[in-house]
């Protein structure tokens, strides 16, 4: 006990130099985001389970009932709610994503009448106008399509290529739509405000015409709807305590004259790990496209995912831009500028540094960007990383999904990381329908899930799969004429939708794969840590307890998990920090005991505190050259994370 207590004054006093250190270091080997546990299991009543978000991390909408405007800018003037309804319809779905694509049939061919809106000219979305060409596959351990159903009958018409020409993606919706009757579409719908009393959706106004439903979807890729309705969220990583730090967005490039058996052959020869290529998809090269110095700061490029167009021309998927507020239409103007300037600086790269690029030049780039984060709207059920690992079968489930946790990159600091790969795990339906809405349904990256566990949840098939489930949903609440509340908290209505689901194409297996059995020996600390975003299973799921911990990767782990924790940061003066000298070597109690002794006069800012440290160290200040594995360390920073909170 007393070496453990001991242990914990190092961590203290570590404390002290990890912030300014994260600052100026690389990410280490195991990172962290973390989420409160989540329970798992069955969910009768659409609760979150055990998820508590932190106090003042949920956001309302600037104005949570009434009239809202959806666009920001110019301001509106109050709507009037007398206003002639132009047409009436069934269900109006916002946003011609390849997720409302599927709401849209599905809610047509259950015989409702439906309204997609659009704000663009044509469907398609990300995919299009994005131009991101590389489907984010679910397939099970068998190899089994997870995303069935309409996803699938749209997987056929690009030709099952997981990398797919971009015209013919969006003439494939253009038809599946024009075959709906029941669909009517919207295109340029520019201005689109909201009539609701915060539980339910009165009326739309979009381009100065009111039009209602029995039933809303928004599929918009921030779930502006839902936020305008008076939705709650949550933005970026606010759920762990990382304020202004979300996922980065891509700007996809097309370049031509790409020999494409050159780059093939050379990631052969390499036997380059985590790379690999089809007849359609090539993705390789990080090694060497980390060596690019950008020109601008905030500026990545990650290495190259390449899909191949019917043309010849490859879209590319690797320049990112990070720490830019995706919500603000001007910051987001300019990080698109920012990111077109610096197109021409990666092409001139891959170009001289790429096998099979010699001859290639820029060709364009996407109209948009690829956003992968912004809000995560707060749900009846929260998805958790813990429910991806376990793998828990839910009898509420309405879509299946297996793709990899993948963080991408977050700051300059690090390059993104695999907290695990799911076998399969479920999604319930609670997870759609925002907190306390009645005929509102989100889909899409801002979905109901953590902020980490969106890093799997957020990919298009397993959208477009919830789309063709919220179809269901809708048709079955209008012709039973009943709530969204009422569906989710009675077994019957459920497994009304669950009938008309299997029968419609939606695979949905009874049969829990975890990757991470209760019966572990270190089931909690894996939980915790890879709910935070902290640790790094990669790819093969692969946790090794007796990891030795170096001083540099203690203080980065340190920081992190008590961050995450909410824990005070007042509580410590951060000044001559410069004093110490971490190393890239394993940590010892006798290096932690210099530490200690090096800085705790001055640095921490409680005297009282500071007098309880300073007696301790005397008293029991660790001894021996033992190194201190990752599960120690780990006991440790829960003994102290316990303690700072019972103390500050």
């Amino acid at each position: 006990m007393k070496r453990i207590t001991a242990a914990l004054i190092v961590i203290i006093i570590l404390l002290v130099i990890s912030n300014i250190y994260f600052m100026t270091h690389n990410a280490i080997d195991f990172k962290l985001n973390i989420n409160n546990n989540a329970s798992s299991g069955e969910y009768e009543s659409g609760d979150s389970g055990d998820i508590k978000l932190p106090e003042g991390v949920v956001k309302d909408a600037p104005n949570s009932s009434g009239e809202v405007v959806v666009k920001k800018e110019p301001t509106l003037d109050e709507l009037d709610k007398e206003k002639e309804v132009y047409k009436r319809y069934d269900v109006i779905v916002f946003d011609a994503e390849p997720e409302g694509i599927v709401t849209a049939i599905s809610a047509a061919r259950n015989g409702k009448k439906v309204l997609l809106a659009e704000k663009r000219d044509g469907p398609g979305g990300l995919m299009t106008y994005g131009m991101l060409n590389t489907i984010d596959m679910n397939t099970a351990t068998d190899g089994t399509l997870l995303s069935q159903g309409i996803f699938e009958e749209f997987y056929n018409k690009i030709g099952r290529r997981v990398s797919f020409d971009v015209e013919k993606a969006k003439k494939a919706f253009e038809e599946m739509i024009d075959a709906e009757k029941n669909i009517t579409t919207l295109y340029n719908a520019k201005d689109i405000r909201i009539g609701s009393d915060g539980s339910r959706i009165e009326y739309a106004i979009i381009d100065e015409r009111k039009y209602t439903a029995s039933m809303y979807v928004d599929c918009n890729q921030d779930a502006d709807i839902t936020v305008a309705a008076g939705g709650k969220y949550v933005e970026g990583w606010e759920d762990v305590n990382e304020k202004n730090r979300s996922m980065s967005a891509t700007l996809v490039i097309k370049m031509d004259g790409v020999d494409w058996d050159a780059c093939c052959k050379a990631i052969t020869a390499a036997g380059r790990a985590n790379t690999g290529y089809t007849n359609d998809s090539i993705w390789a090269f990080g090694d060497i496209t980390q060596k690019y110095v950008p020109s601008q700061p905030h500026i990545r490029l990650k290495g190259l995912n390449i899909g191949r167009q019917d043309d010849g021309s490859v879209l590319i998927n690797s320049l990112q831009i990070i720490n830019a507020d995706m919500l603000d239409a001007k910051a987001k103007e300019k990080a698109y500028d920012k990111c077109v300037k610096e197109a021409e600086e990666v092409a001139k790269f891959i170009a001289k540094n790429v096998p099979g690029f010699k001859n290639a030049k820029l060709a364009g780039v996407a109209p948009e960007l690829y956003v992968r984060e912004t809000r995560h709207i707060v749900g009846e059920h929260i998805l958790t990383v813990k429910e991806m690992l376990e793998s828990n079968y839910s009898y509420s489930a309405i879509a299946m999904a297996s793709y990899p946790i993948d963080v991408q990159t977050t700051s300059i600091y690090d390059w993104g990381y695999i907290i695990g790969n799911p076998n399969e795990y479920y999604i319930p339906m609670a997870t759609i329908v925002p907190k306390g809405f009645k005929n509102l349904m989100t889909i899409g990256r801002s979905g109901s899930y953590t902020s980490i566990a969106a890093g799997s949840a957020r990919v298009i098939p397993t959208g477009m799969t919830l789309g063709q489930s919220a179809g269901i949903m809708a048709a079955v609440c209008i012709d039973q004429d009943i709530d969204l509340q009422d569906m989710i908290n009675d077994y019957t209505r459920r497994r009304e939708v669950k009938s008309r689901m299997s029968l419609q194409g939606v695979y949905i297996d009874d049969e829990s794969k975890p990757v991470v059995n209760k019966s572990e020996t270190y089931y909690n600390f894996i939980i915790e840590m890879c709910e935070l975003g902290i640790l790094s299973l990669g790819y093969d799921n692969q946790f090794d307890a007796n990891k030795s911990v170096t001083e540099r990767e203690f203080i980065v782990l340190m920081n992190t998990y008590l961050k995450r924790n909410f824990v005070n940061e007042d509580f410590w003066n951060m000044e001559h920090i410069n004093l110490l000298d971490t190393k890239e070597e394993p940590i010892t109690p006798n290096r932690a005991k210099e530490i200690m002794y090096d800085i705790t006069t001055y640095n921490i800012k409680d005297e009282n505190m500071r007098e309880k440290v300073e007696d301790f160290i005397e008293k029991v200040a660790p001894v021996g050259n033992e190194q201190l594995n990752l599960v120690r360390v780990y006991e440790i920073l829960r003994y102290l994370k316990d303690f700072l909170k019972g103390n500050s």
